[in-house]
């Protein structure tokens, strides 16, 4: 199957920046097609349709993928970077999960309506993303039907990991979530601010100071 996102030379000038996010690009379609053959029999032919679809996107560090009360109309899956899926309670920013490389990020509960975000995303890392809008995602499905079974585990997998996370919150203490989470993530450590691990775990940053020292 050719590589959709092979890029030949062009005349002009390219910026450093498009160099390095067509580098990536290339580098991390062979991670996100092996995921895809993984999840059922889709052939060569249907991921190529699929991968056609996807869109380059770039988000500064500090920037939003999602703004709270804005329709969700992507999906994105992550090249590089770092992301934080969070709800605002009281003025404060409340975490309800972080998305690295390989993953996918959006407001699935949101994806594809017209109902505002309850919730928003941003960047924590400057960060290259392959996007797709909820109205060629549809498309997608029109033209191959199969490709539906995507949706489906990505679904899923979103929503056993959010009831895991509120397990874990109601189920454990202090301690236990923080070492849970880095045994879970510890690529998110020393890259997520230590504020919102706090958040995200339901613990005071002085209590997760704590626990830090005590390793």
């Amino acid at each position: 199957m050719p590589n959709p996102f092979t890029f030949g030379k062009k005349s002009g000038h390219l910026s450093g920046f498009m160099i390095k996010f067509r580098r990536i690009v290339n580098k991390m379609n062979d991670k996100l097609l092996n995921e895809i053959k993984s999840i059922g029999k889709i052939s060569d032919e249907d991921i190529e349709l699929f991968f056609s679809f996807l869109e380059e996107s770039f988000i500064v560090k500090g920037d939003h993928f999602l703004n709270e009360g804005q329709v969700s109309h992507y999906v994105a899956y992550i090249t590089s970077g770092l992301t934080m899926h969070y709800e605002v309670h009281d003025g404060i920013e409340i975490p309800r999960g972080f998305s690295t490389e390989n993953q996918w990020l959006g407001a699935l509960k949101n994806f594809g309506n017209s109902e505002p975000a309850d919730s928003a995303i941003k960047a924590l890392e400057d960060t290259w993303l392959l996007r797709i809008s909820a109205t060629n995602l549809q498309k997608a499905f029109q033209l191959q039907p199969k490709l539906i079974a995507l949706k489906d585990y990505y679904t899923e997998l979103s929503f056993i990991r959010n009831m895991q996370h509120a397990s874990n919150l109601a189920m454990f203490n202090a301690k236990q979530r923080y070492y849970k989470f880095i045994q879970e993530r510890p690529g998110l450590i020393n890259r997520v601010p230590q504020y919102y691990i706090a958040a995200y775990l339901g613990i005071k940053p002085q209590s997760l100071s704590r626990l830090r020292n005590e390793r």
